[in-house]
């Protein structure tokens, strides 16, 4: 899966997606960072146990502001956006960002168009997992397109 970070392609991605049911590997053993649903780190963090996720997965049905009080733990937040037409992604994004005062990775992944890039960093997303190797004369042009916004937003980025 093609990953634009900062406006530069990643060589790789070192995340592991923890699923619902899967075992929690014992700490020590973890090389790789993991990240989790948002469900699943609120059940771990209640048990007050040290665990091995330092990301989170948001679905658009997942409540962000329930990250209060539990962002110094995390490196990264993944908001899926299943469909291109599914807005939910931007406002979750904005709340992590504005609301909550979050400042580590926000990535976007499922249906990522480089159409809309500019709207989702504009909203404080700075890592695109595409599910395939965009165009990138397409993607420098998106980035390159804007260096002036009217609104207040995040700084875009400058693709190099």
């Amino acid at each position: 899966m093609p990953l634009l970070r900062n406006g530069q392609w990643a060589d790789n991605n070192p995340w592991t997606l923890l699923e619902d049911d899967d075992a929690l590997p014992i700490q020590s053993d973890s090389k790789t960072p993991l990240l989790c649903s948002l469900k699943r780190f609120i059940e771990l963090n209640s048990l007050r146990q040290p665990h091995s996720v330092s990301g989170v997965w948001l679905t658009p049905d997942d409540d962000v502001m329930q990250l209060a009080g539990h962002l110094d733990h995390l490196q990264l937040v993944v908001i899926d956006f299943p469909a291109y037409t599914d807005g939910r992604g931007y406002t979750q994004a904005r709340l992590l960002r504005k609301h909550l005062g979050y400042s580590g990775e926000v990535r976007a992944s499922g249906d990522v168009r480089p159409d809309q890039m500019v709207f989702m960093v504009r909203s404080g997303i700075d890592t695109f997992a595409f599910p395939e190797q965009p165009d990138e004369a397409l993607v420098q042009n998106v980035l390159q397109r804007f260096t002036v916004n009217y609104q207040p937003s995040y700084a875009l980025p400058i693709a190099g």
